[in-house]
């Protein structure tokens, strides 16, 4: 197709010319029209569709500044502390460029991180920098026709391990097999989907393909996960969560479970208060363990070409 259209184009052009010999007076019209023809062309072959533009955030933001706060208590009083700065950059057609990070005295804390992208919009590639901006790691991906990712090369120092993702997709099934230097297995598990690719189950097995864990998910209407169930490896329910979220589609409370002689009990309550922008980009995030604000995230937006 793309070839297709290529080929119309120079017709049209070698027309224009033939055309212009005795009509010189309408040269520019004509060119005018082919300007507008290459753009739909480059428009049309530049294909990023398994792209997340802007990672969801609204309005095509340049930059993003994240300042995390911790949150300590001195006679009932709260005190907030920078933690960590971090600041993201995109490009014009929303694939993150680089994250820059910073300690909580300003100072930078590496070199920060770097991305790079097929013609499809996957992410094929992160490299985190040292200070120095010698490679701290690399982290290369591959991808099948789908967009979905089906592998993974990690490598820091001597250290390398590479992870295959192999899918099943009639049965929506994804087989995660983590290998290190030595060959030695790290990760061997399965992962199932529903019929719109949402995880549905998770199995973790050991080398011998033994359970260890098995984690189920459910979600609402809006395709937010509500709920998970986490199995032990003898396949009985240890524990669970359960999220809240508000009109934004954001987490706004996440209990945690654990089950003990068949009861269940509340062992922590969490909850996060959000502020959004006019354009819907949350320019702050609280974070409430137990009743008590321990972070707060404060993020601020470019939105200027």
């Amino acid at each position: 197709r793309k070839s297709y259209r290529i080929s119309l184009l120079l017709l049209f052009f070698a027309t224009l010319v033939a055309y212009a010999t005795n009509h010189t007076q309408t040269v520019t019209q004509h060119m005018r029209k082919i300007q507008i023809l290459l753009i739909l062309l480059f428009v049309s072959c530049s294909n990023l569709k398994y792209l997340e533009p802007f990672d969801r955030f609204k309005n095509k933001p340049k930059s993003i500044e994240s300042t995390t706060y911790s949150i300590t208590y001195i006679d009932s009083l709260a005190k907030e502390e920078v933690a960590y700065k971090f600041i993201l950059l995109y490009d014009s057609k929303g694939r993150k460029i680089k994250n820059s990070g910073f300690k909580s005295d300003g100072s930078p804390s590496a070199g920060g991180e770097e991305y790079t992208y097929d013609k499809y919009g996957n992410n094929t590639q992160i490299i985190l920098y040292k200070q120095d901006r010698s490679i701290n790691t690399q982290i290369n991906f591959r991808y099948n026709k789908f967009g979905q990712k089906t592998e993974r090369e990690y490598i820091s120092g001597w250290k390398k391990s590479i992870t295959k993702y192999i899918f099943d997709r009639k049965n929506r099934v994804e087989k995660i097999i983590e290998k290190r230097n030595d060959s030695s297995i790290s990760e061997n598990a399965i992962q199932k989907y529903d019929e719109n690719w949402k995880k549905i189950e998770l199995i973790s097995n050991d080398s011998s393909n033994k359970q260890k864990s098995r984690i189920e998910f459910f979600y609402d209407k809006k395709n937010n996960e509500i709920q998970s169930k986490w199995y032990n490896s003898e396949n009985k329910l240890s524990e669970y969560y359960k999220s809240t979220y508000n009109f934004y589609n954001d987490r706004i409370r996440i209990e945690k479970y654990h089950i003990r002689s068949g009861e269940s009990k509340l062992v922590s309550d969490t909850k996060t208060e959000y502020k959004y922008d006019e354009k819907g980009n949350c320019i702050e995030e609280r974070l409430i363990s137990n009743g008590k604000t321990s972070w707060i995230t404060k993020n601020e937006y470019k939105y200027v070409w």
